[in-house]
């Protein structure tokens, strides 16, 4: 299926959605921060990237501003979690970005991953 970049500093976080990914017969990659995962991103070529918004290091905002910046990762689908989404202004950042708040339901976000899957095969 999909090789997927999960990004989370919250290591139960991480794992719990790359086994979900796993079970769902996709190939997770995982990354603990947002540096980390720009070498992941060089090195693996996600078709998706799961990414936490607030993080040490890189942020989600600054992770996608930087892949905005080469056209080889520019059109990389992302789907950005935090549990302070409206407070970090995550709504208003980045219309081709999904947001999805914490607390979440592995059912939203599965729906998340099958859309934006779909729409990158699609453009």
């Amino acid at each position: 299926m999909a090789k997927i970049l999960v990004v989370d500093d919250e290591p139960s976080i991480r794992n719990m959605i790359s086994a979900v990914l796993r079970s769902k017969g996709h190939e997770p990659i995982e990354a603990d921060n947002g540096v980390t995962a720009l070498d992941m991103i060089k090195q693996h070529s996600p078709q998706l990237i799961i990414s936490d918004v607030m993080m040490a290091n890189l942020n989600g905002f600054m992770l996608r501003e930087f892949l905005k910046q080469d056209q080889l990762t520019a059109r990389i689908p992302m789907i950005m979690i935090t549990g302070l989404a409206k407070e970090a202004g995550a709504w208003e950042s980045d219309p081709s970005v999904e947001y999805l708040s914490k607390p979440f339901k592995i059912s939203e976000l599965m729906t998340l991953i099958n859309t934006k899957l779909q729409e990158n095969t699609i453009t």
